[in-house]
């Protein structure tokens, strides 16, 4: 799944993080305007492998992130905990242990998100994002990072992180549930169970990318952000103060920039 879904992953990061705080007026030409131009950009500026950009710590994030998450709700699941006392799914409880789940697995894969982010950010081309991290590797974005910050470095913009995969995690096992079990009943595609997980998927990951864009667009912004000297963000102080920073300089359009990209990443997973 990753080695399809990671090219999106590359757009999205790099659309997030153009024209970062400028109102759209003031951008000017964009490298990554739209899904198309996002594509030859990148090929232009690294190449054909430029798509692939983080992929060593993309699949290792994807594997701590969701053996956990997934493992962590199955089991929840198993024992019924997501099931009302006649045995129906419960969306309050689904969403309350997809939130669980996903808070457990953001904590434990934090810190490769934070290298899989800034080694995706970085471009031989020019656009608009404040600032690149110029790593050689996977392996030298870790040791860098931890030279540098220590492991507050590696946990940098957390808190957003756990926000955006508690809500994705929540609003994904439930509405993939919801729609699983909606298909089922009224055998839509033929008792087909490869189509109705396709179908369930597609649903879900488009209320799960509408709920969580905002919070992916901030985890991304922290997480790429310079440092002072003492370690604080040049940019934003914390996950509200992102929030507002963005909404005033772009408006709601900043907080739903790679939106397409986001979609098309999270759908297949």
């Amino acid at each position: 799944a990753v080695l399809f879904t990671n090219p999106f992953d590359v757009l999205k990061t790099r659309q997030q993080l153009e024209g970062e705080l400028q109102a759209r007026s003031k951008v000017g030409a964009r490298a990554y305007r739209g899904f198309r131009q996002s594509v030859i950009s990148v090929i232009k500026s690294d190449g054909v492998r430029g798509l692939q950009k983080g992929l060593p710590a993309a699949v290792l994030y994807q594997f701590s992130m969701n053996s956990i998450r997934l493992g962590t709700y199955q089991t929840v699941d198993n024992l019924g905990w997501t099931k009302s006392e006649n045995s129906l799914l419960s969306p309050v409880l689904s969403v309350f242990w997809g939130g669980f789940a996903g808070v457990i697995s953001s904590t434990v894969s934090c810190p490769v998100y934070v290298v899989k982010t800034q080694l995706q950010a970085v471009s031989s081309g020019s656009y608009t994002a404040k600032f690149q991290h110029r790593h050689r590797g996977t392996v030298d974005a870790f040791v860098s990072i931890y030279k540098s910050s220590g492991v507050r470095g590696l946990y940098r913009g957390y808190t957003a992180n756990m926000a955006r995969v508690s809500l994705g995690s929540s609003t994904q096992m439930a509405s993939f549930a919801a729609c699983k079990d909606f298909f089922t009943q009224y055998e839509l595609f033929r008792e087909s169970v490869v189509l109705t997980a396709l179908a369930s998927s597609t649903v879900a990951g488009f209320f799960t990318s509408v709920l969580m864009s905002p919070c992916d667009v901030v985890t991304t912004r922290m997480t790429n952000q310079g440092l002072s000297e003492s370690g604080k963000g040049l940019l934003y102080r914390n996950i509200f103060d992102c929030f507002v920073k963005i909404y005033r300089a772009e408006g709601l359009h900043g907080l739903y920039k790679g939106f397409v990209p986001l979609y098309a990443r999270v759908a297949p997973h």
